[in-house]
């Protein structure tokens, strides 16, 4: 379905750790994840993990494949800012490829108990360019 992609078994009750895991893996060295999201294919760069009412969720920039809502359009490829649960998560794949990333509001209402934010890494500047 997508290029340039690793895989990971498919997420499960089981496996829920795993792919919150994979994720912070792919949001420390800010690195595209494919996966399936509520049934559609989405390719996004997950920027800030943690939980929301006490569920992982991930705060994340979609580029590319569908979404229920859709995407908005624009001249250079946008994308747009989802927050997603990672139990709806299945067939996540890292990919190789640009980091996707615009500028975000500091109030997102997405996650409750923050565990990692790529914004807040020291030495590097995640709103430059992608």
């Amino acid at each position: 379905m997508f290029k340039g992609e690793m895989t990971l078994r498919p997420t499960t009750r089981q496996t829920i750790n795993e792919s919150y895991g994979l994720l912070g893996l792919a949001a420390a060295r800010r690195q595209p994840v494919a996966g399936i999201y509520d049934g559609l294919p989405r390719l996004f760069c997950p920027h800030v993990l943690g939980r929301k009412s006490g569920q992982f969720h991930a705060l994340c920039y979609q580029f590319g494949g569908s979404s229920h809502r859709g995407l908005p359009v624009m001249s250079e490829g946008g994308g747009g800012w989802r927050c997603i649960a990672v139990d709806k998560l299945s067939e996540l794949k890292l990919r190789t490829g640009a980091w996707h990333t615009e500028s975000r509001s500091p109030r997102q209402t997405c996650i409750d108990e923050i565990d990692f934010d790529v914004d807040a890494q020291s030495g590097d500047n995640p709103q430059n360019g992608q």
